[in-house]
Formats: C-alpha cells, sequence, structure tokens
C-alpha cells in the first residue's frame, strides 16, 4: 500500500478548505513507517459500525480504503448523518485524546479497511520514538481544534 498520500483529506470537492485537513503531511516515510507498524487493521463489509456512540475506547483511526458515514443517534433513535468520511482521513482522535465516551456512529458505506491506533499502541510508540509521539499528539489536538471551529460555525449559522 502506498502511504506517500495516505492523509490529505480530498474527500468531498464541494467541502471548504477548512475541511480539507492533512495528518503530519511532512513526516517522512521512515516515521510513518513506525507509525504504521504500531497500529491494527480492521476490514468492513457495508453497514458494518466501526465505532458505536456512547462507546468508551482510546482508539483512533486512518481510513486506508472505502467510504464511511458518520450518524448521531438521538435520544429517540432518530439518525441523523453528519458527514461522510474518504479514504485517508483520520476519525476517533477526540476519544483517543479524552478517553470519554464516542460522540457518534460511524459505519461503512463501502467495503472498508481502517488502521487504529489504541492508547496502549501509542505508549508503545511513544516508548521507541517520544519525539515522533510528540508530533502525532500535537498534530491530533490540531485536527481537533479545526474540527471544533467548524462545528461552532455550523452552530452559529444554525445548521447543526
Amino acid at each position: 500500500m502506498d502511504f506517500s498520500n495516505f492523509f490529505n483529506y480530498e474527500g468531498d470537492p464541494n467541502k471548504n478548505d477548512q475541511e480539507k485537513i492533512v495528518f503530519l503531511a511532512d513526516l517522512p516515510e521512515e516515521e510513518w513507517n513506525h507509525i504504521l507498524s504500531e497500529m491494527q487493521s480492521y476490514r468492513f463489509s457495508v453497514g458494518d459500525v466501526v465505532v458505536k456512540q456512547g462507546d468508551a475506547a482510546r482508539v483512533f483511526y486512518l481510513v486506508a480504503s472505502g467510504d464511511l458515514e458518520v450518524v448521531f443517534i438521538a435520544d429517540n433513535g432518530k439518525e441523523k448523518q453528519i458527514r461522510t468520511i474518504a479514504p485517508l482521513s483520520v476519525f476517533g482522535e477526540q476519544a483517543f485524546l479524552d478517553g470519554r465516551a464516542r460522540s457518534a456512529t460511524v459505519r461503512a458505506l463501502t467495503p472498508s479497511e481502517v488502521r487504529g491506533m489504541t492508547i496502549e499502541d501509542f505508549d508503545a510508540l511513544a516508548a521507541r520514538y517520544p519525539e515522533l509521539a510528540r508530533k502525532l499528539l500535537f498534530d491530533l489536538a490540531r485536527i481537533v481544534s479545526l474540527r471544533l471551529r467548524e462545528t461552532t460555525a455550523l452552530a452559529i449559522e444554525g445548521k447543526f
């Protein structure tokens, strides 16, 4: 698998520049290999739940292939699609960082492969490559911040 463009967010061409977030864009291939060696690979069929709203799991994911959807499920069971996730995107970073329950459900729209990094995987990476782990954390925090800004803008516009 070629990871040279793995973490750019090319997905939907109608998305604004704020949503085209590149995760660790300038990271050398050798460092990507260190990160990927600590991640687990998972395959999903159409309709499979990748993460479930309300579950607590300190894992973030990278989409290797396939398309996913993010849905919020209200207390009455009504679902609202928040967005789709295209290949090369990262998701689940908020729960990974804060250890709290998932805020939405993510399902496979097409056959998909994702790579997941648990907090234990991260600890192993950090023990061997502390500076790389620092870069990873800062970039995940940057992505959380950008997505919070986007959500805030949508809330102000009354779209969320």
